[in-house]
């Protein structure tokens, strides 16, 4: 429960500084309509592609945590979505790019989170007359 609460924290995360504006003035008109104009348009244009960077790797990170069951299908989809949000922001200015990546690492956390059921333990008649290859609740 704690490993999902983590990664949903980790997506909005990414999500919310992804959409965030891209434009210094655009920054400076959003924190003048809610009052704390003081953020200053190099330091933003400064840190926010390393900081998304950061953002976009610990979230593939989190989704990259050890599962019951080896998946690498989420992880590669959270790398390319990653690389895609982070292309669409900072490289070819595409926002269609920016909100296929974020879609990408939604699925991709969805994908993570979702597991199949347990396959039954049951063993097969000519495996439980070997000696090998019975159960360990057999034995005692």
């Amino acid at each position: 429960m704690a490993k999902q609460r983590r990664t949903r924290w980790m997506v909005v995360s990414t999500v919310v500084l992804a959409v965030a504006p891209k434009c210094p003035f655009c920054l400076m008109a959003f924190f003048g309509a809610v009052g704390s104009a003081a953020a200053a348009a190099p330091f933003y244009r400064a840190w926010l592609a390393p900081l998304t960077a950061v953002w976009l790797a610990l979230t593939v990170g989190v989704l990259a945590l050890p599962l019951s069951g080896r998946r690498y299908g989420p992880v590669l989809l959270g790398l390319l979505a990653g690389l895609a949000v982070f292309g669409g922001k900072f490289i070819l200015d595409s926002q269609a790019l920016v909100y296929v990546g974020i879609a990408a690492l939604i699925g991709a956390a969805a994908w993570r989170a979702w597991r199949p059921a347990p396959a039954a333990t049951e063993g097969c008649a000519p495996c439980e007359r070997q000696p090998l290859m019975q159960r360990k609740e057999d034995y005692g």
